[in-house]
């Protein structure tokens, strides 16, 4: 049978059970070879959530699998093609549409059977209820991380993350170009204008290049004036952390 082998972890999912993407593709490589099978194409997910199916070789598996490039899906477990409940039955049911089997080597199980699609969505469930936990715990350390000014991201512009402390400091050049732009806003000036004096001037500027977006969330950011605004871009306003005299102002 031409088989499709797909393999996923995220790196707190590595953390927590130890299944990497090497440990994956021996497992699988083993089962196929004591099975026959002819494993035609490898889709590696490494570092994406199961949280949803937008991923690139998901994709493209769902793509080849419409195309009957495959016959059979091999993963070492449920939770590796999703974490997502109804993404999961929906999966269950386009390969079924595709005459596509799925094959989970450490959950032996027949999903094309009553029983077996029982099972295939309790483990769902379960896969679901873990990922939560993982975004709970993951969550709460970042933000533990926050509240001791250790900084959970990469440095904004303007600053540098010290790699012993993580705390915050000023980049001296990059700390000048920040200035200068706060001074061109008090001046009346709109982002679309400073970014063309940005560029005009060829201010410093590390990788990318200067935009109107780029001015706006500087102008916008507090870091600048010591406060740090922890998920201010994916959270509700109400449930942002605010972690005053977070680093030295600009």
């Amino acid at each position: 049978m031409r088989c499709g082998v797909y393999v996923r972890v995220s790196t707190d999912e590595q953390r927590d059970n130890g299944y990497s993407i090497d440990s994956q593709l021996r497992m699988i490589k083993e089962y196929c070879e004591k099975n026959n099978y002819d494993i035609v194409d490898v889709y590696n997910d490494a570092g994406h959530s199961g949280k949803d199916l937008m991923r690139p070789e998901m994709q493209r598996l769902l793509k080849d699998i419409k195309s009957h490039k495959i016959e059979v899906i091999v993963a070492i477990k449920v939770d590796r093609l999703t974490r997502n409940n109804y993404d999961g039955f929906w999966l269950l049911n386009y390969c079924e549409e595709h005459d596509v089997k799925i094959e989970l080597i450490l959950e032996p199980y027949d999903v094309s059977t009553a029983n077996g699609e029982m099972i295939f969505g309790m483990n769902l469930v379960f896969g679901q209820r873990e990922r939560k936990e993982i975004g709970a715990r993951t969550k709460k350390a970042m933000e533990e991380m926050a509240l001791e000014k250790v900084h959970p991201a990469k440095a904004p512009y303007g600053y540098i993350r010290n790699s012993e402390t993580g705390h915050l400091e000023v980049e001296p050049i990059e700390a000048q170009v920040i200035k200068e732009i706060f001074e061109l806003s008090k001046q009346g000036n709109s982002s679309r204008g400073i970014a063309t004096a940005m560029k005009d001037s060829n201010a410093y500027l590390k990788t990318g290049k200067w935009t109107s977006d780029r001015v706006y969330k500087i102008l916008t950011n507090s870091i600048y004036i010591g406060i740090f605004e922890y998920g201010k871009y994916c959270r509700k306003p109400q449930d942002i952390l605010r972690v005053e005299n977070y680093c030295e102002t600009l």
